[in-house]
């Protein structure tokens, strides 16, 4: 398993990759190319596909929001393996800006591994890099991620 954000239905539209740009310069991280090397594709074609620098061991799966072009494998595109590495605040924050890019719509945003409190730094860097949540972004974003991440089942013997 390991740790993953699954956004199945999320899509990088023109705001959205406006906004990845913004998150990607305002970030202290380096950010590569698919498989951790080259640039990072920030197109509307395409979409976002980046990931962290893999000669510096900062790399795990390659991170990719589809674009307005059908994908050879769609499926490659719902999900993503951080593992906690430096790229992941990079990630959430991308994440969060096309999350609150589609709230108004019926969209699921995403499901996560990880429990909100895993996604400070993506979330003080969205706002550093594009603009402050507002409290109701807030709450909606927390629900998702408390209430959508995958559950675990109770284990005998446990109070």
């Amino acid at each position: 398993m390991g740790y993953t954000h699954y956004f199945p239905r999320l899509t990088a539209t023109l705001e959205v990759i406006d906004d990845a740009r913004k998150i990607i310069e305002a970030s202290g991280v380096t950010i590569c190319g698919p498989k951790g090397q080259g640039l990072p594709v920030l197109n509307e074609a395409d979409g976002i596909v980046l990931n962290g620098f893999r000669v510096a061991g900062e790399a795990n799966e390659t991170f990719r929001l589809r674009g307005t072009k059908e994908p050879h494998y769609p499926e490659m595109w719902t999900f993503c393996k951080t593992e906690h590495k430096p790229y992941d605040e990079v990630v959430t924050a991308i994440l969060i800006a096309a999350a609150v890019r589609a709230m108004d719509s019926t969209v699921t945003a995403f499901r996560t591994d990880g429990r909100w409190d895993n996604w400070a730094a993506g979330v003080a860097l969205f706002e550093k890099a594009v603009r402050p949540l507002t409290d109701n972004e807030k709450i909606a974003l927390e629900l998702d991620v408390e209430n959508m991440r995958p559950q675990r089942l109770p284990t005998e013997g446990r109070d």
